[in-house]
């Protein structure tokens, strides 16, 4: 099936609205994905993790780099105080400042900053990850409401021309009921049958209108402006699906879809979130530097003359460097807690990744099983259709001999009815489904 276009044996809608609507700018599926992953809430949430999760990756790589800090104080002392110049307990107001630079590099902790870095790095991988999941989402939701639209625009096609023939046949019956030819009860079935026809027609409508609505909503596409979707909807699937196996496809779509590499990445960094934990047992090591200054009023040369800020500044200043080195003790179980809870975490993640799993590869079965049902559906009703056309234009020539009564006419009539409805619901489900197994295969909702 190379396409499908609503109706495929050329119905058309014969009413004025749908001239109108014509005119108009038809929407392809795909410029409906496009556009609702441009306008979605939950899209554009979803980029904001994928940064934030990037910002704390950045973060993790950064706390490698050796702190710097740098500090300065401006004391103005009154009364009774220590002189800073000789350490002894004065009695004059004065004032000094000091200035200071410090540097701090963890030289060891238990590789918690390099398992950091790993786990974030995973987080990152994993959010970017659910981003094409909420993508595929939206995407699903969009194209459902889509092939939804297409199904009642079908419909109402079908009902415009059910409605159409019941006119004419109501015209027919008129006149033969005026020269006699036929009774009057003829005239009152015809007009019984317009009637629920008319309401049909009416009802589809409606339905059109109603899913419409629901395509504007899962496109965020303004609700006062029109929107009109392109019929045809062309085959996307390149290659035969009759030979393909449930185990091919499952392969397929371990690889191109972001499920499995999403639970993956969240099982990996629940494992290195267990190192972390562990590695806060470990002792601590800790390299520092620094430099230290002072400049005080009291600091005053043989002439009883302030030494300037300059020289003070050269002859207080002050250089360090040390190694500390922390062992923890106790931490009030707090350690033991972190670690309990980071195993579990790490086996819900393990449940959640198998889990994924099996639901893949129950999706790729169950895929394929539809897929082919639908086409089977899909053929049986062509096959349905060709005969119920048949047994109406068979009923109609009975009919203008007066073989058969109208009722009978109308029962091969709403036979009919039902074959085209059958034929459109089938084939959309076969084009629906085939664009999902596609979708398995490549990681692809898009017909390009």
């Amino acid at each position: 099936m190379n396409w499908f276009r609503i109706i495929v044996l050329v119905l058309t809608m014969g009413f004025n609205e749908t001239q109108t609507l014509v005119a108009q700018k038809a929407w392809a599926l795909d410029q409906c994905i496009n556009y609702a992953w441009d306008n979605n809430f939950s899209v554009h949430s979803q980029e904001l993790g994928v940064r934030i999760r990037q910002t704390d990756f950045r973060q993790a790589k950064n706390d490698l780099l050796p702190s710097l800090t740098l500090q300065s104080t401006f004391n103005q002392n009154y009364g009774r105080s220590i002189d800073p110049t000789t350490n002894t307990y004065i009695d004059v107001q004065f004032f000094n400042n000091g200035y200071g630079a410090g540097s701090t590099v963890a030289l060891f902790n238990g590789f918690m900053k390099l398992n950091t870095i790993d786990m974030q790095r995973l987080n990152y991988e994993a959010e970017k990850n659910r981003l094409q999941q909420v993508r595929n989402e939206v995407a699903f939701t969009v194209i459902n409401s889509y092939f939804d639209v297409l199904l009642q625009q079908g419909l109402s096609s079908i009902a415009w021309e059910n409605y159409q023939l019941s006119r004419n046949q109501l015209d027919y019956t008129t006149k033969f009921v005026e020269l006699g030819r036929k009774p009057g009860t003829d005239l009152l079935e015809t007009e019984a049958n317009l009637a629920a026809d008319s309401f049909l027609l009416v009802q589809s409508y409606h339905l059109l209108e109603q899913a419409t609505l629901g395509l504007k909503y899962q496109m965020n596409y303004p609700l006062a402006d029109s929107l009109v979707v392109d019929t045809l909807v062309p085959s996307i699937f390149s290659g035969s699906m009759d030979t393909l196996s449930m185990e091919e496809l499952f392969r397929a779509a371990s690889v191109a879809l972001p499920d499995l590499t999403y639970a993956m990445n969240q099982l990996k960094a629940a494992k290195k979130a267990v190192q972390i934990s562990k590695g806060a047992f470990s002792p601590s090591l800790d390299f520092y530097a620094g430099w230290n200054s002072l400049y005080t009023e009291t600091n005053r040369d043989n002439s009883n003359q302030i030494i300037p800020f300059s020289d003070q500044m050269a002859n207080n200043s002050n250089e360090y460097l040390s190694l500390g080195i922390e062992i923890p003790i106790f931490s009030k179980f707090a350690k033991y807690t972190s670690l309990s809870k980071s195993k579990l975490k790490y086996q819900q993640a393990r449940i959640q990744y198998e889990d994924v799993s099996y639901k893949l590869q129950m999706g790729a079965e169950k895929s394929l099983t539809e897929w082919r049902s639908a086409r089977a559906e899909y053929e049986s009703s062509l096959s349905q259709l060709a005969k119920s056309k048949k047994a109406y234009d068979a009923a109609e020539k009975k009919l203008d001999k007066g073989l058969i009564n109208i009722i009978e006419l109308y029962i091969q009539k709403n036979k009919w009815f039902r074959a085209k409805t059958e034929v459109l619901r089938t084939g959309l489900q076969v084009l629906l489904k085939e664009r999902y197994i596609r979708f398995l295969m490549t990681g692809s909702l898009l017909g390009k």
